[in-house]
């Protein structure tokens, strides 16, 4: 069975450096897709340098509920946002998540997906920042209804290769148990085409070449997603993230010839979304 890859790159249009980055990542690298916030200041702008500049790159949108001002009118959606209309962090959300009101949470998640569409870019797939839709079903089932809608893939956000203590950093903190209360039943019900595995320990402290290459080296037959997140450091990102220097350590890696040598070797297929299930698609 044939082993295809997809190498996610998450932020693209955190900031001009992150997206910068990105570009990089798949130009010189391994990563085959990326996924936009297209909430944030400039990133419209990027997804036109991408599709200039990367024309093989898979172009998604990163679901966002936690970063930056919202692109649905601020009137119509205040459940979630704080009271400078941007919207409410992360740990907010997860303390309270019965103050966000699904009803605004599709109508958010819809008008960030037209806003991408709006550039002219073919949508590769879905997933979502801080991991926001496996906070509870009812996001789960607007995020999943959504991809059927678009006709685009997901990421079936649940990792097979994350340790505990890393999945309570990065995970809200229902996320297994959610897993196993009909989250994945209802993507299985759908046909909405998502990865065999999801590989999210490509991060923090596990951003090593050798983790990495481990990965590569011991990929599973079938299709696999490994999210990744680098970048060129600039102010903007030095100013609104936690995840700074990181970025960059992340790109040197992903443009080592080390794991360009270890793709080819393990007979790896790298793919988009749009062309993972699809045998005659050239490899990426």
């Amino acid at each position: 069975m044939t082993k295809t890859l997809i190498i996610n790159a998450d932020d693209y249009g955190r900031s001009p450096g992150v997206s910068a980055g990105i570009r990089e990542a798949h130009l010189s690298g391994v990563v085959t897709t990326t996924t936009v916030m297209t909430n944030l200041p400039g990133a419209i702008e990027e997804v036109g340098r991408a599709r200039d500049e990367c024309p093989t790159l898979g172009l998604g949108v990163h679901l966002n509920l936690s970063t930056g001002p919202p692109c649905a009118p601020a009137e119509e959606v205040q459940s979630l946002l704080d009271s400078k209309d941007r919207f409410l962090d992360r740990d907010t959300i997860l303390a309270a998540p019965d103050r966000v009101e699904t009803v605004q949470v599709e109508m958010e998640f819809r008008a960030q997906i037209e806003a991408f569409l709006s550039t002219g870019a073919s949508l590769d797939h879905l997933d979502s920042h801080n991991h926001i839709v496996a906070l509870n079903l009812e996001l789960w089932e607007i995020y999943i209804m959504l991809a059927e809608e678009y006709g685009c893939g997901v990421r079936p956000s649940f990792p097979s290769d994350v340790p505990g203590e890393l999945l309570i950093a990065i995970y809200p903190p229902n996320a297994l148990t959610f897993a196993s209360q009909g989250a994945m039943d209802r993507l299985n019900s759908s046909e909405v085409c998502y990865p065999d595995h999801f590989l999210a320990s490509f991060f923090g402290p596990g951003a090593t070449l050798d983790n990495l290459l481990y990965r590569i080296n011991n990929l599973e037959p079938g299709v696999s997603e490994l999210m990744c997140h680098p970048g060129q450091v600039d102010d903007t990102l030095r100013t609104e993230s936690g995840y700074v220097r990181e970025r960059e350590e992340e790109l040197s890696i992903l443009t080592h010839h080390s794991v360009l040598k270890a793709v080819e070797q393990s007979n790896i297929r790298l793919a988009t979304y749009r062309d993972a299930w699809n045998p005659q698609a050239r490899n990426s």
